[in-house]
Formats: C-alpha cells, sequence, structure tokens
C-alpha cells in the first residue's frame, strides 16, 4: 500500500488537521530526503505529541514550546517490545528499545492498534530479509558437499563424466 499524505492525514486521526498536514509533510519531506519513506504517523489529542513509522526506524516528536522542540528516534531492529495500555476509548503507545522508550498518550484505540500492527510487521519483514542469506550460505556448503561427493563417485568411476557434468550444473544452477 502507497501511503499518500491523506492516508497519514487519516491515521494521525484527529484534532488540528492542517497544522498536522504541514507537520507530516515537514517529517515526509525530511526523510524523503535521507532516504526513508513515511509509512503511518499517530498523534496524541492535542498533537503535541507525534510518532512517525518509517521503513526504518520510529521518531517520537514532542513539541514543547513555540520554538522548543523534543525529537527522539528508535531503530525498528532495536524495538525490543510495543504494548498498548486502553483508557476507555483512547490508548498509550508504550515503544521499548534498548537504553530506550518512546510513550505516546491519548490516542484512539484502533489507530494504536493500527500502528502496533504495522511495527511488527515491519520487524517481520526485516527479519525474514535479512534470514535468506544465512540460508543462502548454509545452501552454498550443501552444494559444495555434494559436488564433492559427487567427485568422489566419478574418481570411484560409479558415474560418468557427462552425469558429474550434468549434475554439477544443475546444483550450481547454471
Amino acid at each position: 500500500m502507497t501511503w499518500t499524505l491523506s492516508l497519514k492525514l487519516l491515521f494521525a486521526g484527529f484534532g488540528k488537521k492542517k497544522a498536522m498536514a504541514k507537520q507530516i509533510q515537514m517529517f515526509d519531506d525530511r526523510l524523503t530526503d535521507q532516504g526513508e519513506t513515511l509509512l503511518a504517523v499517530c498523534a496524541s489529542i492535542k498533537g503535541i505529541k507525534q510518532l512517525y513509522v518509517t521503513d526504518k526506524r520510529i521518531l517520537l516528536h514532542e513539541i514543547k514550546g513555540i520554538v522548543s522542540n523534543d525529537e527522539r528516534s528508535i531503530p525498528l531492529a532495536s524495538i525490543s517490545s510495543i504494548n498498548i495500555s486502553n483508557k476507555l476509548v483512547y490508548s498509550t503507545i508504550e515503544i521499548v528499545s534498548t537504553g530506550n522508550k518512546a510513550i505516546i498518550d491519548d490516542v484512539p484505540a484502533h489507530i494504536a492498534l493500527e500502528i502496533k500492527s504495522g511495527i511488527e510487521n515491519l520487524k517481520a519483514m526485516a527479519k525474514t530479509s535479512t534470514a535468506p542469506t544465512g540460508k543462502q550460505e548454509k545452501d552454498m556448503f550443501d552444494v559444495a558437499d555434494e559436488i564433492r561427493e559427487l567427485k568422489e563417485l566419478l574418481e570411484d568411476e560409479l558415474i560418468t563424466q557427462e552425469e558429474f557434468d550434468a549434475k554439477k550444473k544443475q546444483l550450481l544452477g547454471i
């Protein structure tokens, strides 16, 4: 799914739509320049705290005053848990990582669940995209062992040179 500004704003929820739209666009432009993709945004009721989910990290942005802001960044890989506590129709999202924590209060419960699910899916996709590398390395060792066994069979004259060459090409994907 491609996240347009209107979808990001829908996830951001409620409140000051114009102010949130400008804030989201500002982050989107900045992150795009850094090679990141802004995927989702949620905000507290007053819009003072916003949680930005990118393809690489979570950013918690808090407006402290007219010219004062606070921003914390948590890489996706370092997130150990995402906890949601419900208070009637609003929730608190707590994202815990090694030595860092991001908390955003007063987010509509359904949006909090979507954000949690989205982050968990991103983490799962990141794990699967790195997993094949280890599997490919293991497979290469298995292929090398199989070729060695075939070589022994060839040396013992249990298979022909043609059979050896054909099987070797098949194993190597040639």
